[in-house]
């Protein structure tokens, strides 16, 4: 009788959880590209990665201040820009999360976030690998995505 009390509690402890109805977005990070959409819908969004390439990828995700394109990033980029440079010439406040995902295999985690209308956001992966290699933004590992 005990253990069906503690079902039944389980049950509507589930229930009664609120959903986040997160848009779930799978973003590919290819030797040296990511696959992402163009246009996302704003709110709640949870991003997974998934790396088919031969070397380790990182996916971070920057909200970039109004006005700031694509054509902007890669200027600064091919300048050398550090990261934490880009963040403060370009960004609209701290870094929103990281994910990593070694060869042929997709990240461990996912990321929520809850995306703003109206807002542009960069995807980008600063790693050196091999090590001493170019930072694979500096290949092409970068993009953005904008929030209707």
């Amino acid at each position: 009788m005990m253990r069906g009390a503690w079902v039944l509690l389980a049950v509507l402890v589930c229930v009664s959880i609120p959903r986040l109805g997160a848009e779930e977005v799978k973003i590919i990070g290819r030797d040296f590209a990511f696959d992402a959409p163009a246009m996302l819908g704003a709110g709640m969004t949870t991003f997974s990665f998934e790396n088919p390439g031969d070397v380790r990828h990182e996916m971070i995700i920057v909200q970039l201040r109004q006005a700031v394109t694509e054509q902007h990033i890669q200027e600064a980029l091919q300048g050398g820009i550090t990261l934490r440079k880009l963040r403060e010439q370009f960004g609209d406040g701290d870094l929103l999360g990281i994910l990593l995902a070694m060869p042929h295999q997709s990240s461990a985690g996912k990321l929520i976030v809850n995306l703003v209308r109206g807002r542009t956001y960069l995807i980008i992966c600063q790693i050196e690998e091999p090590p001493g290699a170019p930072r694979h933004n500096l290949l092409g590992m970068y993009t953005t995505f904008s929030v209707e």
